[in-house]
This record gives structure tokens, C-alpha cells and sequence, in this order.
């Protein structure tokens, strides 16, 4: 007799803990939720990323396409340009 008003009484209170379990999960699960803002940012950023991609390409595509000629380093050459432009620069000075 004693088992059937516990389990009587017990079932509202049950009831009641569930009902507030499940609200309590159900906020949960709305924190993590994207907000429509969120999904705005996501989509601007990366239309961004995308745009800076295309234009890191370009620019790779200028670079290896330049002369070889002009990507190659000649230090001798330049030593000696450096040193025919000193050179003239004393004759200027002297004369």
C-alpha cells in the first residue's frame, strides 16, 4: 500500500523534473545556435578570404611569368654598374 502512494506521488514530481530538464537542454542547444548574424559574418569573411585568394594568385602568376632575365641576380654586374657610376661621378668631379 505503502509502494503505490510513493509511486502516486512521485510521478508529478518526475513530471516536473523532466519538464525542466528539458527546457534546460533545450536553452543549451540555443547558446550554440549560429545567429543570423553570425551566418552573415561567416558568408562575408569568406567572400573575403576567397577574393584575397584570387588576388595572391594573380600576383603569383605576375612573378613567374616575368623575364628570367630580370629575376636573375647578377651581383657582378652590379658591382661593376656601381663602379662605372662612381668612376664617371669622380671625372665629373675633377673636371
Amino acid at each position: 500500500m505503502h509502494i503505490i502512494a510513493i509511486l502516486a506521488l512521485s510521478i508529478p514530481l518526475i513530471s516536473v523534473v523532466g519538464y525542466y530538464y528539458t527546457r534546460l537542454k533545450a536553452m543549451e542547444l540555443e547558446k550554440r545556435a549560429i545567429s543570423n548574424k553570425d551566418l552573415e559574418l561567416l558568408q562575408k569573411l569568406s567572400e573575403e578570404n576567397q577574393n584575397l585568394r584570387q588576388r595572391v594568385e594573380n600576383l603569383e602568376q605576375i612573378i613567374t611569368s616575368l623575364d628570367k632575365d630580370l629575376l636573375a641576380l647578377r651581383p657582378q654586374n652590379n658591382m661593376q654598374s656601381l663602379q662605372q657610376q662612381i668612376e664617371e661621378i669622380l671625372k665629373k668631379l675633377k673636371s
